[in-house]
């Protein structure tokens, strides 16, 4: 990635709820550790249950998550997605596909682990996040 397109990458994390804790050396060092990723539209970015290795995070497009034929979500830029594979080596519970022309920058979960060691910060976000997800996917069941 060239140097403009870390400051770009930097300040979009900034605006993430994930990392917005993160002072600048800390998001650069996120930023660097990532790749950028582009998808077509109707291209599939990640596969329902196949093995995933990280967590993207959307620098530009749109995508659409869902699980068989049903949507459960619609993402845009500075949404992310992705990230239980960054904890647990199951298969992805959804696919997730570009709607739009889309840009991703992708994070390994070796590379997140590491960063998470570093900067505990990002993990209590995380669990915040993730928590936040959870009670919507509860409420969607039926009772």
């Amino acid at each position: 990635m060239p140097k403009d397109s870390h400051e770009q990458v930097t300040d979009m994390l900034r605006k993430v709820p994930l990392f917005s804790t993160l002072n600048g050396k800390q998001l650069k060092t996120i930023a660097k550790s990532g790749k950028e990723l582009s998808y077509a539209p109707g291209q599939e970015i990640i596969q329902e249950g196949s093995i995933g290795v990280g967590f993207f995070l959307i620098l530009d497009g749109h995508v659409r998550v869902r699980k068989g034929k049903k949507t459960l979500a619609e993402l845009k830029t500075g949404d992310f997605f992705g990230e239980m594979s960054l904890f647990d080596e199951q298969p992805r519970s959804a696919t997730v596909e570009a709607t739009a022309d889309t840009k991703c920058l992708g994070i390994t979960a070796w590379s997140f682990i590491g960063m998470v060691k570093s900067n505990p910060d990002i993990a209590v976000n995380l669990m915040k996040e993730l928590a936040v997800r959870l009670r919507v996917s509860n409420k969607a069941l039926p009772e």
